[in-house]
């Protein structure tokens, strides 16, 4: 190993290092399970903005976007740009709503209206989703770090999910709000280096109009029709998942819980700009690698100690999503299968011990499958297809309650997850994106069941009347 990579790495776990021994201090204050879920609803909206949007700005995006931005241009930020507009639409719109129902998670919310049915499938089907979201980071830690130590993929995947699940298993929902701020700095902080090296190298910002062909610069080179996928997914997304409301939920209030709605859209924009424009560089400074390491490679540009800074925001952006994700499975597991099951006298210490249990289990599971993880722009998405099959339930939920019946949420819940599965998985035959498989599946399934139940109505009525 070169002196340049053993400083990289040792800024990086110096980093590690901090980080974590932060999360043991926050630790302290998550001594009962409503702390680890919910962070005892002590925070601000500011941080609970950044809780929100650490998702999202993950390495799935920031790679992802800058890899799909390395083959088809500047069009590649609308897949972030598209998810501020969505945080704006759920401050309007559902923060209030999901405030006001004080459950902290989107299956106890759900069966409110529809049962106990729906509760489980509900929470099946976003634990699968988060598990999906945590293949692709790290497929994408994986790639930073195969493209910088030169290790093979496989290998690079199973060290950043080991370290990974040992970082976010420390402090629940407190740690992992506070333990963001510092890792939202540091991936902006990583963002901006590698862009600005970037740009130096090929001599600013006319570097890419000289040498880029005019279609990269097109804001709609991806297709219209994957935009508005995007969009779709995006407000899918973030009206149903997990740990979206286990964050909402963790204010005081409903006005503080649209604030951090807002705050998070207007923290993502420049995440998404700057990713694509470095994707942009990348195609320029290196026109033969592969697109995923079209980020990572922008750290070969630096000297050691900066280089060690970006890899640190990177490293940054997985602990973020990836704890985010992990603590909102966990929620799920608690809440809906361990509680009723296995603590039904209701021990707090059980309920704490199984929560963290759960933490690490959940980081774990993905691991083997980020080894094969197809483009990671497209496996984000993929687990925002899923959760749009919930966002349909739960607009209907508030605003249409009464347009199916239990029956019909969760066999539309189920067909769409079957459906949009198969479809990502066939490579989304016919040109339709399984995101919009996922939207329309359930209302057709749910459409069936609604007039089902009036035909059953009539029919009633008619034969119960004496003639």
């Amino acid at each position: 190993m070169s002196n340049s990579n053993i400083i990289i790495l040792g800024i990086a776990l110096v980093y590690i290092l901090f980080t974590a021994l932060f999360g043991l201090y926050t630790k302290r204050f998550s001594k009962s399970s409503d702390k680890y879920m919910t962070g005892g609803k002590a925070l601000g909206p500011f941080v609970i903005g950044v809780l929100m949007m650490s998702e999202f700005i993950g390495t799935g995006s920031t790679i992802g976007t800058a890899q799909t931005a390395y083959k088809s241009g500047i069009s590649a930020a609308w897949n972030l740009i598209s998810l501020a507009l969505a945080f704006v639409l759920f401050a309007y719109t559902m923060a209030k709503k999901f405030h006001e129902r004080g459950e902290y998670t989107i299956s106890g919310a759900i069966a409110k209206t529809y049962g106990n049915r729906a509760r489980v499938i509900t929470s099946l089907i976003m634990i699968y989703a988060l598990s999906v979201v945590n293949v692709s980071m790290y497929a994408g830690g994986a790639a930073t770090l195969s493209a910088i130590l030169h290790v093979p993929h496989a290998m690079a995947a199973i060290v950043v999910g080991v370290i990974t699940v040992a970082y976010v298993s420390l402090g629940g929902m407190f740690a992992v709000a506070y333990t963001n701020l510092i890792h939202a700095f540091i991936k902006y902080l990583g963002l901006i280096l590698a862009l600005a090296f970037g740009l130096a190298a090929i001599k600013g910002i006319s570097g890419l109009t000289l040498n880029l062909e005019s279609e990269m610069f097109d804001w709609t080179g991806v297709g219209i029709s994957t935009i508005i996928a995007w969009m779709i997914a995006n407000i899918g997304s973030i009206f149903s998942t997990q740990y979206i409301i286990q964050a909402v939920t963790s204010t005081k209030d409903d006005v503080k819980a649209k604030k951090a709605s807002i705050f998070a859209g207007f923290l993502v924009i420049p995440v998404g700009i700057i990713a694509a424009l470095i994707g942009m560089t990348a195609s320029i400074v290196f026109p033969t690698i592969a697109p995923a390491e079209a980020f990572p490679m922008m750290t070969t540009l630096m000297n050691p100690f900066l280089a060690g800074l970006v890899i640190a925001g990177l490293i940054a952006a997985i602990f973020g999503t990836v704890s985010a994700s992990t603590i909102g499975s966990a929620a799920l597991l608690l809440k809906d299968f361990y509680n009723p099951i296995f603590n039904k006298q209701s021990s707090d210490a059980k309920a704490l011990l199984f929560a963290r249990i759960a933490t690490i289990g959940m980081g774990l599971i993905p691991i083997p499958f980020a080894i094969f993880a197809p483009e990671i722009l497209n496996t984000i998405f993929f687990a925002r297809a899923l959760r749009t099959t919930l966002a349909v339930i739960v607009v209907l939920m508030f605003y249409f309650p009464r347009f199916s019946s239990g029956r019909g949420v969760v066999l539309g819940m189920i067909f769409a997850v079957i459906t949009t599965t198969a479809w990502y998985l066939y490579d989304n035959p016919l040109g339709v994106d399984n995101i919009y498989i996922a939207a329309a599946t359930p209302i057709i399934v749910m459409l069936i069941d609604h007039f089902s139940n009036k035909i059953h109505n009539i029919s009633h009525n008619e034969t119960s009347v004496p003639r």
